[in-house]
């Protein structure tokens, strides 16, 4: 079969691998039909993933279907359309009994420290596989579960609700995602994007306000909007550190920072503004549970999960997918490989 495979940082290629088998029977074995490239492969590529083992066949968004299912699976048949959650745990440690399973001592991740979703078989726990009706999203289309469940765990993670002032810093796919899940949870949006054509994007994902900070003043911006109290909850989606840093003078009282970026220096934070604000800060990495609710309205957000979508490649063109992605002027989104 097919793999994409980094075999070392900038060094990446597609090799023949062995189609595997199932071997125990809690396993179910998936052809891939889609899989998107996420920002984290291209970390992998690059040698920027901390957590990365090489060689190692990246990708971790992924929708297949089902070819064939161990002899404890009842609930799944071969024919079956399934997407992937990327993650697996111990269940046993501190995180995984207290429920955070997501940050597991033993976590192990598609892409990242197994193999993962770039290659047309897999066989994997029936636990990491989740059903959907290729009626109602196409494979290419249900590839973007995963992403939809990151927005999910985030806005989860902030607590988001009605009425709550939402700011979120940059509106690459993530970026709207996290805009879209949470003006459907009730928030008012405000996206902060220098790029004008993923500026004028965020509106279409539910931005009631968006801000350019290279020709506008942010803050003031956002002081002028909140009768100057603050935004309530900040998601940093830009990948910039430094926006970590300058959030906590954006956030009312109360309010939440979530970080979606980490940066490979430590970060300085204002905590006289943290405490004087009672302000909290907040981690989010991966999700947990959350691929259920998002296999079921997923569907009813097909306009924007085709407007997300802006390039399908076949797996052979993987080096163009990455170009395409890496490209400032393509426009692109979310760029999907296919695997017939």
């Amino acid at each position: 079969m097919k793999a994409i495979t980094v075999m070392e940082p900038g060094n990446m290629q597609m090799l023949t691998a062995e189609e595997p088998a199932i071997t125990k029977p809690d396993q179910v074995l998936v052809q891939v039909k889609a899989s998107g490239i996420c920002g984290s492969d291209v970390h992998v590529y690059h040698g920027s993933n901390p957590y990365a083992i090489y060689p190692r066949v990246i990708g971790h968004e992924a929708s297949g279907i089902v070819k064939a299912v161990g002899e404890a699976v009842t609930d799944l048949k071969p024919g079956d359309g399934v997407v992937l959650e990327p993650i697996t745990y111990c269940g046993t440690c501190y995180a995984c009994r207290t429920g955070h399973h997501n940050v597991c001592r033993e976590l192990k991740v598609l892409g990242c420290t197994v193999d993962g979703t770039f290659r047309e078989y897999m066989a994997v726990p029936r636990s990491q596989v989740y059903a959907f009706d290729t009626k109602k999203m196409s494979y290419i289309q249900a590839a973007l579960c995963e992403p939809y469940t990151i927005g999910a765990q985030a806005n989860w993670r902030g607590n988001v609700q009605k009425g709550d002032f939402v700011l979120v810093h940059g509106a690459g796919p993530i970026g709207l995602i996290l805009a879209d899940t949470a003006k459907s949870r009730g928030a008012v949006v405000m996206v902060s994007e220098p790029n004008e054509k993923r500026l004028a994007m965020a509106k279409e994902f539910g931005a009631d306000y968006t801000v350019n900070p290279d020709k506008e003043n942010l803050e003031a911006v956002v002081m002028e909007l909140t009768s100057g109290e603050g935004v309530n909850v900040i998601f940093e989606a830009a990948g910039i550190p430094a926006l970590l840093s300058g959030s906590t003078a954006l956030l009312s009282p109360a309010g939440r920072l979530v970080a979606m970026t980490f940066g490979e220096e430590p970060i300085p934070i204002n905590f006289k503004e943290v405490n004087a604000k009672e302000l909290t800060l907040l981690g989010s990495r991966h999700q947990y549970q959350k691929f259920p609710e998002v296999v079921e309205y997923l569907p009813s957000k097909l306009d924007h999960v085709d407007k997300l979508i802006t390039h399908v490649f076949p797996a052979e063109s993987f080096e163009k997918a990455f170009d395409v992605l890496a490209d400032k002027t393509s426009g692109a989104g979310k760029v999907i490989l296919t695997f017939d």
